[in-house]
């Protein structure tokens, strides 16, 4: 039996270590977390909320299964004579390490056997250089560990029922970030409904010199330009086109500037998950699952190895050995005009935290040299990974803008023509470059042609609507949640219904809209404010550096949150809300056998990007007929909902994807409600 004993979170991460460490070593997996706050009906109720006593000190009770598995530690554990806890290197894997550490003292292990090794990437070297560092656990972090969990507990457990009451829900989650992330997507929502659109017009003339063509967009008018030009009529547009088209035109002025572009800062949490969301269209709880895979390692022939640093972090830091192997390899592979050291400072707020960012363990492994290992999306976001960290130590990209003025000749009328042709490629050699208009062969005061005039209405749009990267950007600029947080945040109030995602876009639903707007009325300034919520993060990060204890942090805590709680208490008995308005919502589908699954919005059919919550007809005749309607139920498995015909002598119905789904399964559900329609309506 091996002297020393290694308790890692999972079997992969096991596998992996057991490989550099040899023989000497035993490596176990205790599979996350072993200890949970108490809840249940067996549980103790002597502290405001349910997992905590009177004292604010949590009540803890072990994960299913996790005996089992403690007890199966405790009898290896026995024969060692160290123990070395090599839980991730965070708060959540320092307070893994703690738990299991404290449950294995419980069985008689003593105090002196454990050791905490911190790793930030899975190689042989920095594994034993890990071990050669052992030492002792962190309780500053481990503190803001359970700090987070037991004011996560006081708002979860205190608000839950309350506002289930109010709402006549049942089983509503209200925790302390996510209700504030929800609170964010209904402000842009409000701002989108708020939103008057006005006319405009643009003016595009085609100009023609020899066999050059080119086009340029009305910019300036007698002076007045940009923000103060506005064609806002079709009158004025036409009275216009009228007169351009009569006049002569000239080359006004050429001017060419150059511009540089810098690469951006290797992957944080945070950049990562914004970048695979956007580029690759990769859910936020899809990136971390395959980071943690490519992290925990990945059997390249020969056995696992980490591909990459741990991938929760706050950092841009880059360390001084993985600069100069990045150094020597764009050297070699692209030349020496291509490199560019650059040293990144972190902005993170816990500086114990922000070890390194999320890079290759080694650049010299490109994502063509390990392709036939890697699955599909594990070869995408190890691509986009590795480009990153590559791209921010090259040089910056050159770019020369050319900005064309034509005029008509007695310069009244000027039109607007811009060129971008790149220099030096730079970083940008790493990404593949769309093809750009070339510069006409023109020279200023040279007479052009005019071809014709294009004259586009247009109506100015609202904001977009948030996409889940755009959401987890504002969160990070709010100080919302952190950057391990987030997927979690974003899976919970999808599947809970308060949001809706369709063809990348962020919709509120209408439960997650009532769920807000009571919150806001009592918890303005507290739970539901941006900045309270900021504070709160920057106080566990104070936590976690030894600046406040936790204790005092949550006791302050309660002694605000209390009283506004308790008058809540009294409103959610006194004033419940009429559930009907999130229950049974009126689709934009209308159900008809004849023309099933028509779009009551533009008349058209049903498709499977059109947004839910669609409300007005486009004519009075689509008014008339029936809509498919959103009934919401609860079960076992947690909120759900289907769709049915508002007929109720109709026996339609419909899975509730086919209206607010996603991807593959959304087209499925809505054309297999065309058929059902054609089948089973009477209208």
């Amino acid at each position: 039996m091996s002297k020393n004993l290694v308790i890692v979170e999972s079997p992969t991460k096991a596998r992996t270590l057991q490989r550099f460490l040899g023989k000497e070593y035993l490596v176990e997996a205790s599979i996350g977390h072993i200890n949970n706050l108490q809840s249940g009906y067996k549980a103790e109720y002597t502290g405001p909320v349910v997992g905590l006593d009177q004292d604010f000190q949590p009540i803890w009770e072990y994960e299913r299964g996790a005996k089992t598995r403690i007890d199966n530690l405790s009898k290896i554990a026995k024969s060692c004579e160290n123990i070395y806890l090599a839980a991730d290197p965070d708060r959540e894997g320092e307070g893994i390490a703690f738990h299991v550490a404290n449950a294995l003292i419980e069985k008689g292990q003593s105090d002196e056997k454990f050791k905490r090794v911190v790793f930030h990437e899975i190689t042989e070297k920095a594994v034993k250089e890990a071990f050669d560092k052992a030492g002792k656990l962190n309780m500053d972090l481990v503190d803001a560990h359970i700090g987070r969990r037991l004011v996560d507990r006081l708002v979860g457990f205190s608000l839950s029922g309350l506002t289930s009451s109010l709402l006549r829900l049942k089983r509503l989650s209200v925790g302390r970030v996510q209700s504030v992330a929800v609170s964010i997507i209904k402000d842009k929502e409000d701002e989108i409904k708020a939103f008057i659109p006005e006319e405009y017009w643009n003016i595009t003339n085609n100009f023609s010199k020899n066999k050059d063509h080119y086009q340029g967009k009305l910019f300036d008018i007698n002076g007045t330009s940009g923000k103060n030009l506005t064609i806002t009529n079709e009158t004025d547009a036409k009275n216009i086109e009228q007169e351009i088209s009569k006049l002569n035109y000239k080359i006004h002025s050429i001017k060419a500037n150059t511009r540089k572009t810098k690469p951006r800062p290797p992957f944080t949490t945070s950049s990562l998950q914004q970048d695979a969301s956007s580029r690759l269209r990769m859910a936020p709880s899809r990136t971390m699952s395959i980071a943690q895979q490519l992290f925990q390692g990945i059997n390249l022939g020969s056995g696992e190895e980490g591909l990459i640093t741990y991938m929760r972090t706050d950092s841009n830091v880059l360390s001084a050995d993985s600069l100069g192997q990045i150094g020597n390899f764009i050297q070699t592979s692209y030349g020496s005009e291509y490199h560019s050291e650059k040293k990144y400072k972190t902005r993170s707020a816990n500086a114990q935290e922000a070890h390194e960012a999320i890079r290759p363990t080694s650049i010299n492994r490109t994502p063509e040299s390990i392709e036939k290992f890697l699955s599909e999306d594990q070869l995408k976001l190890y691509d986009l990974i590795w480009k990153r960290t590559v791209a921010s130590q090259m040089k910056e990209s050159e770019n020369k803008k050319t900005t064309v003025i034509t005029s008509s000749e007695d310069e009244k009328y000027k039109f607007l023509s811009e060129y971008d042709e790149l220099v030096f490629d730079g970083f940008k050699k790493l990404f593949p470059q769309k093809e750009t208009d070339k510069l006409p062969n023109i020279a200023e005061n040279d007479k052009i042609n005019l071809e014709s005039v294009i004259k586009e209405q247009k109506f100015t749009q609202h904001t977009p609507r948030y996409s889940e990267a755009s959401l987890i950007k504002t969160m990070e600029e709010l100080g919302v949640g952190r950057p391990s947080t987030y997927a979690s945040i974003l899976n919970t109030i999808k599947e809970k219904k308060y949001i809706w995602v369709i063809n990348r876009s962020i919709y509120i639903s209408p439960v997650g809209n009532a769920l807000v707007e009571e919150l806001k009325k009592h918890f303005s300034e507290s739970v539901m404010d941006y900045k309270f919520t900021e504070k709160m993060e920057n106080d566990l990060d104070l936590i976690s550096n030894g600046s406040l204890n936790r204790n005092d942090f949550i006791k302050s805590f309660w002694s605000n949150f209390e009283p506004i709680k308790n008058n809540y208490e009294k409103i959610a008995d006194e004033n419940p809300r009429n559930p009907s308005e999130y229950n049974f919502l009126k689709t934009n589908i209308i159900c008809s056998s004849k023309t099933p699954c028509i779009n009551a919005e533009t008349g058209k059919e049903f498709e499977e990007n059109d947004p839910p919550l669609g409300l007005n007809s486009l004519n009075e005749s689509l008014k008339k007929l029936p809509r498919m309607i959103w009934i919401r139920f609860r079960n076992k498995k947690g909120d759900g909902g289907f769709l049915a015909c508002e007929d109720r002598e109709c026996k339609v119905t419909a899975d509730e994807s086919a209206w607010a789904g996603t991807g593959r399964r959304r087209s499925r559900t809505l054309e297999a409600l065309k058929k059902t329609m054609k089948e089973k309506c009477i209208h």
